[in-house]
């Protein structure tokens, strides 16, 4: 899922108001954050009032709006209207991104089935059976989840399918090859990221514990350099840890 990207925090909305609303926002709205599509701009509506609006920006539709009389509200006020705006935008756009996978998944289904005409009822009443002593061991056929989640995260795939089910709709076949790049991108990047700890936590247990190698400055009275190494390796003599350079 896409993540809220803030330009002004919570608690320095109506101030960034006061110090702008005579100059940058008399001639345009200024962007507060994104989530996916959506945008939540601060604007100036005039006669000492502040006005929070989301916005669709890919489908150019103003969503919610609302409004402050400045001199009659509150810093806490306005952070916790922008806090609701920012978890209205990461609801509507977490829905917008299931929206879209789920189409995407259905024409792999489609696909799937095409291929698949003589074992669909098996398929079919494998997945919608339930064994509570199933250990998983069945090999020779894949599960939905499995099969959608490998194939979809296979780039080149998805955008073929794509092309191929959008292919006299030139609009929603751009916006479906940008949604999958970007979500896919995301997917594979928490999917490497979680590996890549995984398999560190691994190496640990593993491994064990580190060990390192220390130096150390010693000084050592002695009347010359090798009555000085003599009497530092006698007082570290029995220690197998402690190396001594000659």
């Amino acid at each position: 899922m896409s993540r809220t990207f803030r330009y002004i925090q919570y608690d320095d909305v109506l101030k960034s108001f006061v110090e702008l609303r005579d100059t940058v926002l008399k001639q345009r709205p200024v962007i507060i954050a994104r989530h996916g599509d959506y945008t939540l701009y601060l604007k100036n509506l005039g006669d000492d009032c502040l006005g929070l609006t989301i916005e669709n920006t890919e489908r150019h539709k103003v969503i919610q709006s609302r409004s402050y009389e400045v001199s009659k509200t509150t810093p806490q006020l306005v952070a916790r209207g922008v806090r609701h705006a920012c978890q209205k935008m990461s609801e509507l756009s977490d829905k917008d991104v299931n929206r879209r996978r789920l189409q995407i998944w259905k024409w792999y289904i489609m696909e799937w089935q095409t291929e698949n005409f003589g074992n669909k009822k098996e398929f079919m009443e494998k997945e919608l059976s339930w064994k509570d002593d199933d250990n998983g061991g069945d090999g020779e056929m894949m599960d939905m989840e499995s099969y959608l989640h490998g194939d979809y995260l296979n780039l080149g795939n998805t955008i073929s399918l794509i092309e191929k089910y959008l292919a006299n709709d030139e609009h929603h076949r751009e916006q479906f090859k940008k949604f999958a790049i970007a979500d896919i991108m995301e997917m594979t990047s928490e999917d490497t990221r979680d590996k890549s700890l995984a398999e560190a936590e691994s190496r640990c247990i593993e491994e064990g514990m580190k060990k390192h190698t220390y130096r150390f400055t010693v000084s050592v009275e002695a009347t010359d350099k090798e009555s000085a190494r003599a009497a530092l390796l006698s007082y570290l003599a029995g220690d197998e840890r402690i190396k001594v350079q000659k």
